[in-house]
């Protein structure tokens, strides 16, 4: 059971049954509710009847009906479902229109729990009322941030979660609901999934009519367009497409001249389209901006040795395997230019301690055996 789930079904408690005396039934229009069939009230009801002085008077069906609505929001594969949503419906055709109501009712109370219950209740019911499944989806986003707020990360995330996947299920009903595609922006904005933020509120402002909403969301695009252009440029740099990568990322460059981050990538699209002076100049860049990391080493190396400066890489790989003297690509790949400089003891050395760090690697691996090979 999910974290969502097992939150919702530890409500039973909220619930008691009443059951009717052997050989009776009530009659809800051509609905005939038998003994053998337990009536679920919420407790709160009940106790408001006992207060009310009205428990010795025959239960409200009204109670009965909340109940059920109730017992289905919480537990969703509950034994007597089939029986209960046709009771539902034979109480009221336009039921769903009556929970709806009752959970809004709720959220307008501050009661948030019973309000994401009845919305439950009422996907639960038809998993394609669509305004069941936003108002759903709302409940869930608001009991996250509750969570968020008492430090319970891991339901927080859950519930986020369970709230995005719900907005998207809208869309396969529905392509024509404005509102999903607003609060889904925001949701992928949250996990910084910036293209999908920006696709998805491009989309939406051609779709609703609240002028205001609009501008919010355009000011909102205008806020993340950095941080849709990076994540574009680093999936295309993944992709080998260079090209498109440049197209994003110098434009960055140039914005953010202390973005070092931003240099070394842009340093890695020159790479990959074999321009290694231009890489070099923007790894050099990105040093000078301070960002230690020791990629940016390696890969600066390997274009001064491509180019035919192989001490030069040798003094930038010393750099960067004192910044992290477990990488075992830069000390391989050091290895590799001493191999080529015809210092065996030196190449020998490092492809070892490589080999150690990483024996899985097969590249490593391969020039680990030929150097034992030629040893022996």
């Amino acid at each position: 059971m999910n974290v969502v789930d097992e939150y919702f079904v530890k409500k039973t408690d909220k619930i008691s049954f009443v059951e009717l005396r052997a050989g009776s039934n009530i009659r809800i229009r051509d609905y005939t509710i038998d003994d053998d069939l337990p009536l679920p009230i919420i407790i709160d009801t009940l106790i408001g009847e006992i207060q009310k002085g009205n428990i010795y008077e025959e239960i409200k069906v009204s109670h009965i009906i909340d109940g059920i609505i109730f017992i289905l929001g919480i537990d969703t594969n509950f034994k007597f479902k089939e029986e209960y949503v046709e009771l539902l419906y034979e109480y009221e055709p336009n039921i769903e229109d009556y929970i709806m109501y009752r959970g809004l009712k709720y959220i307008e109370a501050k009661n948030l729990e019973y309000g994401a219950v009845f919305f439950r209740s009422l996907v639960n019911i038809n998993n394609k009322n669509i305004n069941g499944i936003f108002n759903y989806a709302l409940s869930l986003e608001n009991l996250s941030i509750k969570f968020a707020e008492k430090g319970e990360t891991e339901k927080s995330i859950e519930f986020l979660l369970e709230s995005t996947r719900r907005l998207e299920s809208i869309l396969d009903i529905s392509e024509d609901f404005p509102l999903a595609y607003y609060k889904l922006g925001y949701h992928y904005k949250n996990y910084e999934q910036f293209i999908k933020a920006k696709l998805i509120w491009e989309k939406y402002i051609n779709m609703d009519k609240d002028l205001e909403r609009i501008q919010e969301i355009r000011e909102q695009i205008e806020l993340i367009d950095d941080d849709a252009d990076f994540e574009e440029g680093v999936v295309s740099l993944s992709n080998g497409e260079y090209s498109q990568a440049l197209e994003k990322l110098l434009g960055l460059c140039s914005k953010y001249k202390e973005w070092g981050n931003v240099f070394y990538l842009t340093g890695l699209a020159y790479k990959g389209l074999g321009d290694y002076e231009n890489a070099i100049d923007y790894f050099y860049e990105a040093i000078d901006l301070d960002f230690q990391d020791v990629n940016v080493y390696n890969e600066l190396g390997i274009c001064l040795f491509a180019l035919g400066y192989a001490n030069e890489s040798i003094d930038i790989f010393n750099i960067g395997i004192e910044l992290n003297h477990m990488d075992y690509r830069i000390i391989f790949n050091r290895g590799l230019v001493y191999l080529q400089l015809g210092d065996i003891e030196k190449a020998t050395e490092d492809i070892e301690t490589a080999y150690r760090l990483n024996p899985n690697d097969a590249a490593v691996g391969e020039q680990f055996n030929k150097l034992n090979y030629k040893k022996h």
